[in-house]
């Protein structure tokens, strides 16, 4: 039997009265407002999908013998890495790879942490085996929080630091003030993480922190941003309706972090070494990098549907724009295979992926999706302005419309909906929010690139040219 939350379940658990704010005001029930309730289904039928003993994405935990989400479990094969990417791939096809926040993204994370808890020292070892344990048992959906306010990058002796940082403690646990950002999905989220992701020197100690909260803490405050999805038709709005995962400014009033929810505390050498220590980013690319190839896969079938009601796949040019998106769609998913194929021992004993080619995942897709969405500019040009909705299409001039979208490929309601579909995907807030995601959601893409350098065998590189060198007097 599963152990996983229904969705039913998930959404009463939001029923907290956590502190969010929309547009200036405060939000009663997250599960009912119409920028927020349709993620929260959305999610709500990943946690039903768990509970489908067909979908695969449960397994049996080797240290309890419970069933436990496959995001969460530590692989002692290779087979292990790559049952997890089919569970990642499951739930990204699940959401058309549109959301980023999706319960596994960040149970991979702490898998990495409950696999080397060691490395948090003895005093809260513990509490992250036992965090870890709970979140698993339940299927918590999480959230993160990592940057810091843009302001804190540049101004010095300005008054009092806005980055969170503890400010004291009591005999409950440390408090901290401040803000974070950017939440995506945070007031859907059952809990928020929160731990470094810049490096920090020896005079930061106070924002060395990790640790989880409850999102109905008290103190806690979710400013969010404009919604996309505002209580639309699902013909008129198939995206952003479903799968506008919410972001947030997360804003501590002196809350006060449970000792046994602390992970860190003031351990500058260890908030800069956590990544190496734990693998975690390889955990956590491996997730996005399924994600990325899953999300590839639905732009290419749009635009080559376009193409197809439009009479451009007959086209040389638009050829040559679905060749490309093609390419770009292989090459993400080529890459996860060969990252699966490469599962070696990591530094906990358990079995990750290669890192190198998630790094090289994440790079191209900062780089590929932008390009995805240039095409589809190209190929679906006015069509993505002047998509019909439901209610123009039954109305007074339905008739005129339904006789200018007909075609011998689609029907008249499949090319408006691709159209719709597409519009979202490359035109509106949705879209463009989908893209400024993909650009940055895993970092600057030039810091990324450095990273994946860094990763780079250069010795062996170097080596080979150096072998091909010419020298002088060389015959």
């Amino acid at each position: 039997m599963s152990n996983a939350r229904s969705g039913k379940q998930y959404l009463a658990d939001l029923r907290d009265g956590r502190e969010v704010l929309i547009n200036g005001g405060r939000v009663p029930d997250v599960t009912r407002h119409s920028a927020l309730r349709g993620s929260a289904h959305s999610v709500a039928a990943l946690l039903d999908l768990h509970n489908d003993t067909e979908s695969g994405l449960m397994t049996t935990c080797a240290e309890t013998g419970e069933r436990i989400p496959w995001s969460y479990a530590l692989a002692d094969e290779a087979a292990g890495v790559t049952a997890r990417g089919k569970s990642f791939d499951t739930i990204a096809r699940a959401t058309a790879g549109l959301m980023g926040r999706t319960p596994d993204f960040l149970a991979t994370l702490l898998a990495s942490w409950y696999a080397r808890s060691d490395v948090f020292g003895p005093r809260f070892a513990e509490n992250v085996r036992a965090y870890c344990r709970h979140a698993r048992r339940y299927n918590l959906c999480h959230t993160h929080a990592i940057s810091d306010p843009p302001g804190d990058r540049y101004l010095k002796d300005t008054g009092e630091p806005l980055a969170v940082r503890k400010v004291g403690e009591t005999g409950e646990g440390i408090v901290v003030r401040g803000m974070k950002m950017l939440a995506t999905l945070a007031p859907l989220a059952d809990a928020l993480l929160v731990y470094p992701f810049r490096p920090l020197t020896g005079d930061d100690a106070a924002m060395a922190l990790a640790f989880v909260l409850p999102v109905d803490t008290p103190g806690l405050r979710l400013l969010c941003r404009d919604p996309f999805a505002r209580g639309q038709k699902p013909f008129d709005a198939p995206l952003s309706e479903r799968f506008d995962e919410m972001d947030a400014l997360c804003v501590f009033d002196d809350v006060v972090v449970p000792w046994d929810h602390v992970f860190l505390d003031g351990d500058v050498d260890l908030a800069n070494t956590m990544r190496a220590e734990t693998a975690m980013t390889t955990y956590q690319w491996h997730q996005s990098s399924v994600r990325a190839a899953v999300k590839a896969e639905l732009l290419l079938g749009v635009a080559s549907l376009l193409a197809r009601a439009s009479g451009r796949d007959r086209q040389p040019a638009a050829r040559v724009m679905l060749g490309e998106m093609a390419a770009m769609t292989e090459a993400l998913r080529a890459l996860v295979t060969t990252a699966e194929h490469a599962a070696a021992p990591g530094p906990s004993g358990h079995y990750i992926p290669g890192t190198v080619p998630l790094g090289s995942s994440a790079v191209l897709g900062s780089m590929f999706f932008p390009r995805f969405a240039e095409f589809l500019h190209l190929i679906g040009s006015s069509g993505l302005i002047m998509a019909p909705s439901e209610e123009d299409l039954s109305g007074p001039a339905g008739s005129l419309l339904r006789a200018y979208f007909t075609g011998d490929a689609l029907s008249v309601d499949e090319h408006a909906a691709s159209l719709r579909l597409a519009s979202e995907l490359a035109v509106g807030g949705f879209g463009g929010r989908q893209l400024l995601y993909e650009r940055f959601y895993l970092g600057p893409p030039d810091v990324l690139k450095e990273r994946l350098f860094a990763m780079t065998d250069r010795e062996r590189v170097e080596r080979y040219a150096r072998s091909w060198l010419v020298l002088p007097g060389d015959e």
